[in-house]
């Protein structure tokens, strides 16, 4: 039995909570074996294609694996759901084609960086948080990792600058 306690995590936007209490604790992925956090039953039950929920049963006490060369999306235990379980495009795996980073308000790499390319910087992070506040998000629903993606984008859009030489 899983002990899941539910924390907040803050979205970074002086303060604002944006998501669901998300479960505390940490487990190492079977596949890549770093560290994963947990992720809630609800993420699980928007985001995993049907015959995948059918096969697995019950949904609690899943993993959400983020290493990007890892080709584990979720696991609980030694049971690993990949890329083809899950609904949508997990965006910050390797080879993601969409490579969604904000699943709420649609941003992705690809719009970020002709964005850096054509002005030498980007409004996604302002954009999300506007929209955070109205018309709201559900991260905790729409993102496969089931916490806010502001964190990830801030990364994402300092490696998209580098990879640009605008950092």
């Amino acid at each position: 039995m899983f002990n899941f306690k539910p924390i907040v995590e803050s979205c970074s936007t002086g303060g604002d909570d944006c998501c669901s209490p998300r479960p505390k604790g940490e487990g190492i992925c079977p596949k890549c074996h770093e560290k994963a956090k947990g992720v809630l039953t609800k993420t699980l039950e928007h985001l995993l294609q049907d015959d995948t929920k059918e096969r697995v049963g019950d949904l609690n006490g899943f993993y959400y694996c983020k290493t990007p060369s890892c080709e584990a999306v979720y696991f609980k235990g030694n049971l690993v759901l990949q890329q083809d379980d899950v609904k949508v495009t997990v965006g910050l795996k390797d080879g993601a084609k969409s490579a969604t980073l904000c699943y709420c308000f649609g941003w992705t790499k690809d719009m970020i960086r002709d964005e850096l390319r054509k002005t030498g910087k980007t409004t996604a992070l302002e954009d999300i948080k506007k929209k955070m506040k109205d018309p709201g998000c559900s991260c905790e629903v729409k993102n496969p990792s089931g916490g806010c993606c502001l964190a990830d984008n801030k990364k994402a859009i300092e490696e998209i600058k580098i990879e640009l030489a605008l950092a």
